[in-house]
């Protein structure tokens, strides 16, 4: 196969813009360039792994499958960048999009070239995303590095990776000179960086159902309604979760828990909605009554939390997200930056994730 037809698109906005960096391209490469093609790719650590600290050990896997870094960088990205990067990808999920910048704010990124042998693989890009595993950590399997890993979700997944020789060009130009990509193709050295430049000051955890459970917790304090059996199954889960199991592993243990939390969550908010039914209907006293169905809100807002944040098909279907996230953030349920992003981007992504799960024959955690 020709090297330049991968730079050949059927979808008419793709043409044009690959049909002119193959020009651009072919300007400059000479026929070694061109016939390297298939043996350099494009990937870049995202900010979750960086903040995670678990940049060093994505390098290391990628050396130890044969993927050499031959140029790298730490930057920021910015909403100009972000949409250059995914200009594609946007247009695809263009109504969730904003969850995008609010996660590439919060950390650097490093963008990598890579080189290697595909072996087996068409091309190097293929064989890295055999390596890196589904978008969705969770619908991978042992030995997927964003599955190994435990990514969070869809958004905060570890890494990003090209599809192929052409968008590995086009995704290396957005952090790259072209002069400096042709030099990384041709290159037989690891590019040398700093260790140090590549780890965050203070690793952040950012597991999904740890970061759930922190949350629960807090919303607990606003509970009275069963609230010691719901805190029995927050120590549960706690307990669950303290294990660091595989991603597997640990949903099939915390299912049982998620159901019953979800179920009793569910009724404690019935229970509040006929609570400020009665008191509304009894005599008036608009100061008593005021401060009553404050009380009851936070009870309902953070029964409401931990319904949804114990039951993945709920997350999927809630439409009003963005509210509780509001609420949830004035009674001081999340008490991070990255906590607010890590519930956030996961109830954004969050349908896409059901289907994800399902496709590859993966249990849903829900009580419906």
């Amino acid at each position: 196969m020709d090297p330049l037809a991968y730079f050949e698109r059927e979808d008419e906005v793709e043409r044009p813009v690959f049909s002119e960096l193959k020009e651009k391209f072919t300007s400059e490469a000479d026929e070694e360039h061109i016939s390297s093609l298939p043996k350099m790719t494009f990937a870049m650590v995202k900010p979750d792994a960086f903040v995670r600290g678990l940049a060093p050990e994505v390098i290391s896997r990628l050396k130890e499958s044969g993927l050499i870094p031959v140029a790298m960088m730490v930057t920021e990205m910015d909403e100009t960048l972000i949409d250059e990067l995914y200009m594609f990808v946007k247009q695809k999920y263009f109504d969730s999009w904003w969850i995008m910048p609010k996660v590439f704010s919060q950390a650097p990124v490093i963008p990598m070239i890579l080189i290697g042998d595909p072996g087996e693989f068409e091309h190097l890009s293929a064989k890295l995303r055999d390596i890196i595993g589904p978008t969705t950590p969770d619908a991978g399997k042992p030995g997927n590095l964003r599955y190994d890993l435990k990514g969070t979700n869809r958004v905060l997944n570890i890494i990003h990776a090209a599809d192929d020789p052409a968008a590995a060009v086009r995704e290396a130009s957005v952090f790259f000179d072209l002069d400096e990509i042709l030099d990384a193709m041709l290159s037989t050295e690891e590019v040398r960086y700093d260790p140090d430049e590549i780890v965050p000051e203070e690793p952040v955890n950012l597991l999904r159902w740890r970061t759930f459970n922190e949350v629960k917790l807090e919303a607990l304090d606003y509970i009275d309604i069963r609230r010691a059996e719901i805190q029995e199954l927050l120590d549960r889960e706690a307990e669950v979760v303290a294990k660091e199991l595989p991603i597997d592993e640990e949903r099939l243990t915390l299912k049982e828990t998620e159901v019953k939390l979800s179920l009793i969550a569910s009724e404690v908010m019935e229970e509040i909605d006929r609570e400020l039914v009665r008191n509304a209907r009894l005599p008036a006293d608009p100061k008593g009554k005021g401060k009553l169905a404050e009380r009851l809100e936070d009870s309902l807002v953070a029964a409401k939390m931990i319904k949804l944040l114990s039951d993945e098909r709920a997350l999927s279907n809630e439409s009003d997200f963005d509210k509780l996230l509001m609420f949830s953030l004035s009674r001081e349920l999340i008490g991070s930056g990255w906590g607010e992003v890590v519930v956030h981007s996961t109830w954004a992504v969050m349908p896409q994730m059901v289907r994800d799960l399902e496709k590859n024959g993966k249990m849903i955690i829900s009580s419906s």
